[in-house]
Formats: structure tokens, C-alpha cells, sequence
């Protein structure tokens, strides 16, 4: 541990903490120097240019297409986004350029440079049976033309989501803003600023522990406005925490990630310098985090060789287990936010006189031809290549099918779900035996060792199932759900985080788009809503967004306190809030036996899940088998049969609803208890059946009501059965206000048995 705490008392010493300097433009040698001394090749520096090239006619294209200037396809209306980076050639390509194929990144909205560099320079490093299983329908090509072909083929991939079209990289259902093609480690481009910052934390983690990452590294493209933003400076304290190099550490090695401010000086129309920065370089913010500044520089980014240098001695530092590296690269965009920004209100024409004088294409070229590295005639070959093969590709897209609009939900969940270990990973290291569940000698288990034998169970399975969360490590969380798993499994897969929801979701998102299948916890789940953009807007979206191109298998647990006098901001349960976020499933088991199948099925299931644990249902006893089993997700349990009249309730309000069907019982009323089990998916069928049979039904849940789930229960069952139906749809649930903690107004705010009951005799 760096801190001067470790291991000792408190020094009150009086003393100045130093913060190590931060160099910035560093690189000085010239691209003649470079070539004459053979630091780097003809072949490669004329892929350098022509990936900035590809960038540029690209953005061009895109710049034209709005006034019908591109006459290739000027008969064609293109209706996408225009987040231009003319200008940020360098970066894309300085830093694709210096990656392998396995290497992985994650951009922003502003990112078709660099997910074109991406592929770029993974299609220039792979071999033939490479690039035929990437284009498999070329596979009568073989050597330079073939890789054309599939080069040919990466641009209108590219140019077919800014389309909208079905045969883009996202089917269309992503466009620009979310470009990804993971046949490369490209995760992501990302609409909401900084989000992808997160997920490149988590890819991190996997390439920092997994043998078959060991050595790959995360280069997370993000803007200046990023870096004011909530989860962008989680994810830097997340990445430079102690406990992976540190003594408690197994495996003392940093994260490989380098952090990349593209810094083009705005964040919309905002200017970064001088207006919403308090520092004058964004490479200061590494000092916040990390005392060598997390090997923080600033780099030219309008030079493509001073970034490939910063790089490439990024890699170096990584490589030594001292990662993660934060990079600042200093370029300029020369449009606007998108182009219906005139961007003349808030920059002047001088500056970008000034700006366009370091063009990074124009100047590169320049500098090709002075060290006479190539000839105009060479050249211009490669940029007619590369006119050429763009008009194709735009003209191609453009005539491409558009997605089936039958197929508009398509891709919303996968099917699929872990049935199968990989080999690889199914010797899970145990480092102390497991922590063994007692049970009584009715084979009773409490909810909460249910659920902690679930998961023991599915970490010994499967190597790529990983737990972490605020205190769970060695206190084993604030319920002591997950005490002694620590010891068993290690710190690699059990370790506590810092108190950051936004980025332990996030990084969540990240390892599980990396193959792993983290198990990520909220002590309440209250503080999901601090995590909610990482959960509603990338965990649930990614599938759907890629066109089923990538998986998100997570699970995300997350108790509700109510009934436990904790107020306000530790009481809320907000299964339903979730419930209405397309692309997540959301279970609440009721009792300790369908608490461990459905974490179980939660592990293994492809597609995110919100896990909801009620604290008051810890304690509660049940029997549990020993023998493995699996509860399926949108299978109701029929708790108890009836005729008169059906509750559907979920949570620890089943409990209730089984006090209250007790009590009518004694007045000779039937109750049919249906306890849903998980809200997404969701069985209508056999809620409708009970409805069918009963002629009446109650929703219930310990949901503030207003906006509950149990609205959609009432809406669907009026629709689907209404011609059984004997009286009208109720709902029961808490008070349409703030949970109070006071014991009075918590027991008034809650739903009761009698609220039940009184409920039940309305309907007869």
C-alpha cells in the first residue's frame, strides 16, 4: 500500500505531498529521422496514411451527402446523425495503428474514426483463413486481393449502419453513434458521453486476470466533456485501486487499460480551455487518482507518429504490470457539434486557420513526400484507392436491404444461456475448501444462504463468474451474504470496490462483453438509481443495439430494505422501475428454495438480470435441496390453489398475501396465490388461467403504487381476460409517497395482510 497509514500508526508529521510533474510533447523526432533509421517501415507508414485517408473520405462523405454533393450516391437521403471528426484523424489511426487484433477499444458518439481504424489495421495484420472467416462468402480470394475485398467490405459494413441498413455492423439498430464489430475488440461506440469509459474498465479487468488476454490492452477513446463526468472519474479510481498491485493483491498487475482524452477543446458548443475546465491540461486529473499521475501525458494528437510514440510507450508501461495510462491527445475538430452547428457563435475563422495549418492528413503527407518516402504518383494512387473503394461501398449501402420492419424488437434478449462450460474454464482455483451451508435437520436453509450457495456453486462451476461489490470481500457484504468466499476464490474473483454504483455496473457491462459473467452487487437497492444509465442504457442496450453481435450476461443483486426503518433513500423497491427497460430481465425470488434456483438460472442466463433481495426475507427458513437445480425464469409458482379470487404478488409481500389468504379462508373465501417469480420474463399464462378460473384478481407488491408493475398486471388481464372477468382489476401496494422511517408510518405506508383482505372482499 502506498498510503503512509499501511501498517502503521497515524503520522501527524508536518510535510508537503509532492505530485510528480506530467510531461507533454514529448515526441521530437521527424518522420524522416524515423524512416532513415529504419524505426519504422514504408508499408507502414503508408498504411498510417491511407488509414487516416479512409477516416477523412469517409467524414467527407458524410459532410457532402447532407447537400447531395456526393454524386455517387446523391440520389440517396441520408437521415443519421453527424457527429464529424475531420480533423482527428491522428488519433484514430495513431493509436489503431499500434494495436493488435485482440487488442480492444471502446469510442464515443464522435467514433466512426476510430472504429474505421480499428478494422482497418486488424484486417492489414490478419492471414487468409482469417480473413475468410471474417468474409466467408470470399473465399474463392486469396492474398492482397482478398484483403482488399474484406477492406472493401469493413467500409460498407461501416457506411451501411450510418444507414440504418440491415447489413451494417449493428443490422441497423445501433447507426453510427454505436458502432461495434467484435470480431476485432471493438466494444462499442457510445451516444452517452463517457459511458464508454466504464465498460473499458471492465474489458480491462478480464484482460488483466484471464491467461488469454494476458498481454492485450484496452485503449478507451473519450472526449474532453468525458472527463467531467460522474463514472469517467469512478472509472479512474476504480482502475488505480491499490488491491491490484498491492500486497492483498494475488495477481500484482495494474490495469492494461490506456485512457485516451481526445481532447478537440469542446465538449458541444462549450469550450473545454478557459470556460468549463478549472485546469489548464485534462492530463492533470490523472494526480487525482494515482500518485505517479497514472502515468499521465499530453500528446500531440495532431501528429499521427507522436501518438503511435505515446502508444507504444504506453504498452511498455502496461506490460511492466504499472498500467493503467491516461493520455491526453491534443487535436481539433473543424466542424461543429453535428452539422446543424454553424459553430460560428462560440470559435472564430482564425482559429481554425490556425488549427487547419497542423492538418494531421495533409501535413502527414507532406512529411511522406519530403523524406521522399513515396512519390506523387504513389500517392495519389492510394488516395484514388481510396476514393474509389468509399464510392463503392456508399453506393453498395445505399442499395442494401433496410431492416424488416416486422423485425422491429428483434434482438431485444437472447435464448441462449450457459448450459456448457468452456473447458478452460471449468477448473476454477479454490483456495480454502468452501464455505459449507448448514441446514437443520429438515433440510431448512435461510434465503440468504440459499442464495449464497447458489452462487458458491456457480463460481466453483465456471472460472468466468466473478463477484464483487461494496465490503464483500472480507466482511462478506453488509449482510454477510458472501463472508468466506473471499478466502475460497481469491481477490481476482471476489473483491470489495469503491463506493462508485455508476461503475461497478459499468464495469459489469464491460467484463461481460469481454465473455466473463461478472455478478455485480448494490448494498441497496436504492442505488441503482445511481447506476442507472450504466444499467437501462448500455447493460440492457448492447444486444439489441449490436444486432445480437455481443452478449451482456451479468447480474446486478440488489436488496430493498423496506420494513426495516431505514427511511427514505434505503427502503424503495424498484423491481418495476426496471421491469419497463426493454433488453433487462428482472427476478425477486419469495423464498430461500426459488432464491437459489434463480440465481442460479441468473448465472447462466445470457442476457442482464436485475437480481432483487428482500432484507426482511434473509432470515426466513426453507427447504432447500442439496442436489443441483435451476428454477426457469417466466415460470410462475402456484403457491396455494383457489377459486374465489387470485392474488398475483411477488416478494416479501407473498408472505402476506399467504396470512391474508389464511384469514379469508376462515370466512370461507378460496384464495389462488400466484408469486410471478420474475417480473421480465413474465407468465401471463398462467395468471391469465387462474384469472379465467376465479373471475377475479388482486395485483400486489410493496411497489409505491403509482407506476407499479401490478398496473401492467391489471392492464393485461383486463385485455386477455375480460369476458371472465366478475368484477374489475385491483391493485394493493405502498403508499403513493416517500417511505418514512419512523415504525408507525412505515407500518401505515406498507401493504398490510388486512390491506389484502380488504382488497378481496371489495371484488366479492
Amino acid at each position: 500500500m502506498s498510503n503512509y497509514y499501511s501498517n502503521l500508526g497515524p503520522d501527524f508529521k508536518k510535510r508537503t505531498i509532492k505530485l510528480p510533474s506530467i510531461p507533454a510533447y514529448q515526441y521530437n523526432n521527424s518522420l524522416s529521422d524515423e524512416y532513415k533509421t529504419k524505426k519504422v517501415s514504408k508499408a507502414e507508414l503508408l498504411e498510417v496514411y491511407e488509414s487516416m485517408l479512409v477516416i477523412r473520405e469517409f467524414e467527407e462523405m458524410i459532410l457532402k451527402l447532407r447537400t447531395g454533393a456526393y454524386e455517387i450516391i446523391s440520389d440517396y437521403e441520408y437521415r443519421g446523425p453527424t457527429h464529424l471528426s475531420i480533423g482527428q484523424e491522428a488519433t484514430a489511426t495513431g493509436a489503431c495503428s499500434m494495436l493488435g487484433i485482440k487488442d480492444l477499444i471502446t469510442s464515443t458518439h464522435r467514433g466512426h474514426g476510430d472504429s474505421i481504424a480499428k478494422g482497418f489495421h486488424a484486417i492489414r495484420r490478419m492471414n487468409d483463413d482469417e480473413l475468410h472467416t471474417r468474409c466467408s462468402e470470399l473465399s474463392t480470394l486469396q492474398g492482397e486481393e482478398l484483403r482488399e475485398a474484406v477492406m472493401e467490405d469493413h467500409v460498407f459494413r461501416t457506411i451501411a449502419e450510418l444507414f440504418g441498413k440491415e447489413s451494417g455492423y449493428g443490422k441497423g439498430r445501433g447507426g453510427g453513434m454505436h458502432i461495434a464489430d467484435f470480431r476485432v475488440g471493438h466494444l462499442g461506440a457510445n451516444a452517452i458521453v463517457g459511458g464508454g469509459v466504464p465498460i473499458a474498465t471492465g474489458a480491462g479487468m478480464i484482460c488483466r486476470t484471464d491467461e488469454e488476454r494476458k498481454g492485450n490492452v484496452v485503449c478507451c477513446f473519450a472526449g474532453d466533456g468525458a472527463y467531467a463526468n460522474g463514472v469517467v472519474l469512478e472509472s479512474l479510481n476504480w482502475a488505480s485501486q491499490d488491491q491490484f498491485t498491492g500486497e492483498i493483491a494475488r495477481t500484482k498487475f495494474g490495469m492494461p487499460v490506456i485512457y485516451c482524452i481526445v481532447n478537440n477543446h469542446f465538449g458541444m458548443t462549450g469550450r473545454a480551455d478557459g470556460e468549463v475546465n478549472g485546469v489548464d491540461y485534462l492530463a492533470r486529473r490523472g494526480a487525482g487518482f494515482d500518485n505517479e499521475n497514472m502515468h499521465a501525458e499530453v500528446v500531440n494528437g495532431m501528429d499521427v507518429m507522436a501518438v503511435r510514440d505515446a502508444i507504444q510507450r504506453a504498452r511498455e508501461t502496461i506490460a511492466k504490470g504499472q498500467g493503467p495510462v491516461l493520455l491526453e491527445l491534443d487535436t481539433y475538430r473543424y466542424y461543429g457539434h453535428s452539422l446543424s452547428d454553424p459553430r460560428n457563435e462560440y470559435r472564430t475563422r482564425e482559429e481554425e486557420a490556425r488549427w487547419k495549418e497542423v492538418d494531421p492528413v495533409v501535413v502527414f503527407r507532406q512529411q511522406l513526400l519530403d523524406a521522399k518516402v513515396v512519390s506523387q504518383k504513389e500517392i495519389a494512387k492510394i488516395e484514388e484507392l481510396v476514393a474509389a473503394r468509399n464510392a463503392r461501398a456508399a453506393r453498395r449501402a445505399a442499395d442494401s436491404a433496410d431492416p424488416d420492419p416486422v423485425d422491429v424488437i428483434k434482438y431485444m434478449y437472447t435464448d441462449s444461456v450457459c448450459d456448457e462450460v468452456p473447458e478452460k474454464y471449468q477448473k476454477a482455483e479454490i483456495y480454502e475448501p468452501l464455505p459449507v451451508i448448514k441446514r437443520n435437520a429438515e433440510g431448512l436453509v435461510t434465503y440468504r444462504d440459499a442464495i449464497k450457495e447458489g452462487l458458491i456453486e456457480e463460481m466453483a462451476r465456471d472460472k468466468r463468474v466473478i463477484l464483487f461489490g461494496e465490503d464483500v470481500a472480507d466482511y462478506g457484504n453488509a449482510f454477510k451474504l458472501s463472508k468466506g468466499m473471499l478466502e475460497s476464490f481469491g481477490r481476482d474473483r471476489v473483491f470489495n470496490t469503491p463506493i462508485s454504483e455508476a461503475c461497478i455496473c459499468g464495469a459489469a457491462v464491460g467484463m461481460a462483453m469481454s465473455g466473463y459473467r461478472p455478478v455485480a452487487e448494490l448494498m441497496y437497492m436504492d442505488f441503482a438509481l445511481m447506476a442507472s444509465d450504466q444499467i437501462s442504457n448500455q447493460a440492457a442496450k448492447w444486444h439489441y443495439m449490436t444486432g445480437a453481435s455481443t452478449k451482456v450476461p451479468l447480474v446486478i443483486r440488489c436488496s430493498v430494505g423496506g420494513g426495516k426503518g431505514y427511511g427514505g433513500q434505503h427502503s424503495q423497491s424498484l423491481e418495476s422501475m426496471f421491469a419497463h427497460i426493454p433488453g433487462t430481465y428482472v427476478a425477486y425470488p419469495s423464498n430461500p428454495y426459488d432464491a437459489k434456483g434463480l440465481i442460479k438460472t441468473a448465472v447462466r442466463d445470457d442476457n442482464p438480470v436485475i437480481f432483487v433481495e428482500g432484507q426482511l426475507l434473509y432470515n426466513v427458513k426453507g427447504f432447500v435441496p442439496e442436489e443441483e437445480y435451476l428454477v426457469p425464469f417466466g415460470e410462475a409458482n402456484i403457491v396455494r390453489e383457489g377459486s374465489d379470487v387470485t392474488f398475483v404478488v411477488w416478494g416479501p409481500a407473498v408472505a402476506d398475501a399467504v396470512k391474508a389468504a389464511d384469514l379469508l379462508a376462515e370466512e370461507g373465501i378460496s384464495v389462488e396465490i400466484i408469486d410471478p417469480r420474475t417480473l421480465v420474463p413474465f407468465d401471463w399464462d398462467t395468471v391469465f388461467a387462474s384469472v379465467r378460473k376465479t373471475g377475479r384478481c388482486v395485483a400486489i407488491s410493496q411497489c409505491v403504487d403509482i407506476g407499479s408493475f401490478t398496473g401492467e398486471i391489471v392492464s393485461q388481464i383486463t385485455a386477455n381476460c375480460f369476458d371472465y372477468l366478475d368484477a374489475p382489476v385491483i391493485k394493493v401496494g405502498a403508499k403513493n409517497g416517500i417511505a418514512p422511517q419512523a415504525y408507525t408510518l412505515e407500518a401505515a405506508f406498507l401493504p398490510t395482510p388486512q390491506d389484502m383482505i380488504n382488497a378481496a372482499k371489495t371484488l366479492l
